[in-house]
């Protein structure tokens, strides 16, 4: 567990959201938020992970991390907001969204509501946060994709894949969600692989629903990062010297450049 932030962590600016978020299940999507999120902290950026793939959340396994405290408790009223911030790898600060509680799955509105109450509580503290949502599009997604500053979409090149990566764009955009979407192809064997999914998904997006899908990269197939799931670490960790590392390096690069141009925070607002 880590100390309750102060006052004097408290930057003047309130930290980029990015929404990592796929239609289908499996496709690598908690493995790169996960990797991100080092990624970020490596590079100097005050970064949360916090998982909200609730009742079935599993970023904790990746990260190596056994939590004490998780949103089911902050919920349920037995711990405070800073008693289920625990410290992941690489100085992630990590929250995890409870695995395996059926009342978090099934979480209401007022439920969730108050878990993006304490997502932007905790705005103010650091520069990146990042949500690694459940799949698919209920409001369990949809609703934590509705805070974010940017989503990060997550597909491969499988059929099944690609057709509901367009069924949440397609949610969220007829929702009214109008900030960027930013596609990133996973586990492919060639960048041409990854150029044909993404064009595919971007005509569709532009044709049925007029909004415009921005590329952001691919990651290869890597043994490593299997490697890495065994070994419950990121693999940006374990095995900084492969090319699933080398490819997350560039998705950063394009993220960073989103990274303090936040809005100021209440409290620089009054000053």
């Amino acid at each position: 567990m880590v100390e309750q932030p102060n006052q004097e962590q408290k930057s003047g600016r309130k930290a980029t959201i990015f929404a990592v978020t796929s239609g289908k299940g499996g496709v690598g999507k908690t493995s790169l938020s996960v990797n991100l999120a080092c990624e970020f902290s490596r590079r100097g950026h005050r970064t949360i992970i916090v998982d909200t793939d609730l009742g079935l959340a599993n970023a904790h396994i990746l990260a190596g991390i056994k939590p004490k405290f998780t949103l089911s408790e902050y919920i349920d009223g037995k711990a405070e907001l800073a008693q289920i911030i625990e410290q992941g790898p690489c100085k992630v600060k990590f929250i995890s969204g409870g695995s395996g509680v059926k009342e978090m799955a099934n979480l209401d509105d007022n439920g969730r509501a108050r878990i993006c109450v304490a997502i932007d509580e905790l705005s103010p503290f650091c520069d990146v946060i990042i949500l690694d949502t459940g799949a698919g599009v209920s409001k369990g997604v949809t609703d934590f994709v509705s805070i974010a500053d940017h989503t990060i979409l997550v597909t491969t090149s499988n059929f099944a894949a690609i057709a509901d990566a367009y069924g949440i764009v397609k949610v969220v955009v007829q929702d009214g969600y109008k900030r960027p979407i930013h596609c990133v192809v996973n586990r492919v064997r060639s960048p041409e692989e990854a150029e044909q999914v993404f064009l595919k998904l971007k005509g569709c997006t532009e044709r049925f629903l007029g909004f415009d899908l921005n590329w952001l990269g691919l990651m290869p197939e890597d043994s490593s990062v299997e490697g890495a799931v065994l070994k419950r670490a990121p693999f940006s960790e374990v095995f900084p010297g492969s090319v699933a590392a080398r490819y997350l390096a560039k998705l950063v690069s394009g993220l960073e450049r989103y990274v303090g141009d936040g809005k100021p925070a209440p409290q620089a607002a009054k000053n």
